[in-house]
C-alpha cells in the first residue's frame, strides 16, 4: 500500500505538471505565436502525404515531418520501420504487386549451454513480399503476405519448413476530425527462423524505430495481433487517441504448449507544442489470460508521460516514463515499478546512428513475473555510393536475481546495390542466450548469410 500511494502521488503530480505546463505554453503561444493552421485551411496534401500516415498534425506540407506520437498508427511494410509507400514496381496487376524477392543461403552453428556436440545446419530461404494496396476516397486498404520457404539439408519440411506472415492495414477518414486505423499482423514461425539483416529497424527520413525481439524459442510460435486506433482532433493542437487491441499467442514444443489471450488498451492525449515537439499523457491497461496451462489472469496498468522532439532535420528524440502496476499471470501479488522507453536517431551525410531502450512488462513467448530490459544500438555507414555497412549490438534480459533469461547479439551486414533494384548482401550474427525456461533455447549461435534481393522500389543514395 505504501508504494501504491507513492506511485499514485507521483502520477498525480506528473499529470498536473504536464497539463499546467501545456496550459501555460498554450496561453503564451496564443499571444505570441500564430496557431497551427487547421486541416480545412491548410494547403492540400499530395497523394503520398495522404497515404503515409493517419497521425499528421495540421501544418503546411513544406515543413519537416513531426516527431512520433504515443501510439503508433502507421502501417509499416514487413521488416521495415518506414511507413508503407507504394513503390510502383513493374510486376503489378492493378493493386496487386510483388514488392520484393529474397534468396538467402545460410550457414548456422549452434552450441548448447548444457554441452554436447554442436548443431550445424545449411539452409536456403526464399522469401516473397506480395502486396495488395488500394486507395479509395481518401481511405486506404493494405494487405501484405510474406511467405518464407526454407530448404533444410535438401528437404523442405521439418523445424524450418515454412514460415508465413500476413499484415493487414486500412486507414479510414470517417470525418475531417476522426480517423480510424485498423491493423492486423499474423505470424507463424519456427525455431531458427530469424536471420535478419538488422535487429533495430531505423527510419532515417522520419526518425522512427522498431526494436526486433530476438530471443529464440524452442518449437513453433503462432501469434496474431489486431489493433484498432481512433484518432480524434479535439483542436488543431490536441489529439485524443483510443487504441484497443487483442493478441493471441501460441508457443509449442514437445514438452509444453503455452497459449495466451492478451488485450492491450491505450488512451492518450497528445499536444502539438510546435511542428517539431509533441508532448502527451497516456494510460495503458493490459489483460492477459493464460489458456494453457491454466493459471490466474494477469493485469498490467501503466501511467506515463510522453515527449518527442525533432531537434534538427536529421535528429530525433522520443522518450516515455511512468509507473507500472503488474499482476503477472500464474503468480500472486501485485508489483510496482518504473517503466519507460527512449530512442534517439541521428542521420549523417553517409549513414545513421540509432539507440533504443525499453523497460517494462510485455507479452513475449515465455512467461515470468518480472520486468524486462531491452536495449539496441545500430550504426550504418555508406562506404561507397552503392556499398553500405551496418553494425548493431543489443541485449534483452529479465530484471532481478537468478534464475533469469538473458540474451545478447552482435551483427554486421554489407550490402551492395546493383541496377534495377537488385542488391547483394552478406551478414554475420553472433547471439548468446541463457535461459532456464523450457520454452527458450539456451546456447550460442553463429550465423553467416549471403543473399540476393530484388526490390524495385529501392534506390541508390546519391
Amino acid at each position: 500500500m505504501k508504494y501504491k500511494r507513492i506511485w499514485a502521488a507521483v502520477a498525480v503530480i506528473a499529470t498536473a505538471t504536464l497539463f499546467l505546463s501545456v496550459a501555460a505554453g498554450a496561453q503564451e503561444s496564443s499571444t505570441s505565436n500564430p496557431p497551427i493552421p487547421d486541416q480545412q485551411s491548410a494547403p492540400p496534401k499530395t497523394d503520398s502525404q495522404e497515404q503515409n500516415s493517419s497521425q499528421v498534425p495540421d501544418v503546411p506540407p513544406t515543413l519537416t515531418p513531426t516527431p512520433a506520437f504515443p501510439v503508433d498508427a502507421q502501417i509499416h511494410a514487413a521488416g521495415r520501420s518506414t511507413p508503407w509507400v507504394d513503390s510502383r514496381n513493374p510486376l503489378h496487376l492493378g493493386p496487386i504487386s510483388l514488392a520484393s524477392l529474397d534468396f538467402v543461403s545460410i550457414y548456422d552453428q549452434f552450441y548448447p549451454t548444457a554441452g554436447g556436440p554442436s548443431d550445424i545446419e545449411r539452409l536456403n530461404l526464399l522469401q516473397a513480399n506480395i502486396v495488395f494496396d488500394k486507395t479509395f476516397h481518401k481511405n486506404r486498404i493494405f494487405l501484405q503476405f510474406t511467405p518464407i520457404l526454407a530448404n533444410l539439408n535438401g528437404q523442405t519440411h521439418g523445424n524450418t519448413g515454412m514460415d508465413n506472415s500476413v499484415t493487414f492495414g486500412t486507414v479510414l477518414r470517417l470525418t475531417p476530425r476522426l480517423t480510424l486505423t485498423l491493423k492486423d499482423e499474423f505470424g507463424l514461425t519456427k525455431t531458427r527462423q530469424l536471420f535478419p539483416n538488422n535487429l533495430l529497424l531505423v527510419d532515417q527520413e522520419n526518425g522512427g524505430i522498431i526494436q526486433g525481439y530476438f530471443l529464440e524459442f524452442n518449437g513453433t510460435h503462432l501469434q496474431n495481433t489486431f489493433s484498432t486506433i481512433f484518432d480524434y482532433k479535439l483542436t488543431p493542437r490536441w489529439i485524443l487517441t483510443v487504441a484497443p487491441g487483442y493478441t493471441y499467442s501460441d508457443t509449442y514444443n514437445p514438452l509444453e504448449e503455452f497459449r495466451i489471450s492478451d488485450s492491450l488498451n491505450t488512451v492518450s492525449a497528445t499536444y502539438l507544442v510546435t511542428p517539431r515537439i509533441n508532448v502527451g499523457a497516456l494510460e495503458t491497461v493490459e489483460f492477459m489470460h493464460p489458456i494453457n496451462p491454466v493459471a490466474t489472469n494477469g493485469v498490467f496498468e501503466t501511467s506515463s508521460v510522453f515527449y518527442s522532439e525533432q531537434f534538427a532535420p536529421t535528429l530525433w528524440f522520443t522518450g516515455m516514463v511512468g509507473g507500472e502496476s503488474a499482476k503477472y499471470p500464474g503468480f500472486n501479488g501485485t508489483t510496482w515499478a518504473a517503466s519507460g522507453s527512449a530512442s534517439l536517431v541521428k542521420v549523417f551525410s553517409k549513414g545513421n546512428l540509432a539507440l533504443a531502450y525499453y523497460r517494462g512488462s510485455t507479452l513475449t513467448n515465455f512467461l515470468v513475473n518480472r520486468q524486462t530490459d531491452h536495449a539496441d544500438i545500430s550504426y550504418s555507414y555508406r562506404i561507397l555510393r552503392q556499398l553500405s555497412w551496418t553494425n548493431g549490438i543489443g541485449y534483452f534480459r529479465v530484471v532481478g536475481a537468478e534464475p533469469r533469461e538473458f540474451g545478447k547479439y552482435g551483427l554486421s551486414t554489407l550490402q551492395y546495390m546493383l541496377p534495377g533494384g537488385v542488391s547483394i548482401y552478406g551478414s554475420y550474427t553472433r547471439r548468446d542466450q541463457r535461459s532456464t525456461n523450457q520454452l527458450l533455447i539456451s546456447g550460442d549461435r553463429n550465423t553467416f548469410a549471403i543473399g540476393l534481393r530484388w526490390e524495385p522500389g529501392a534506390a541508390v543514395v546519391k
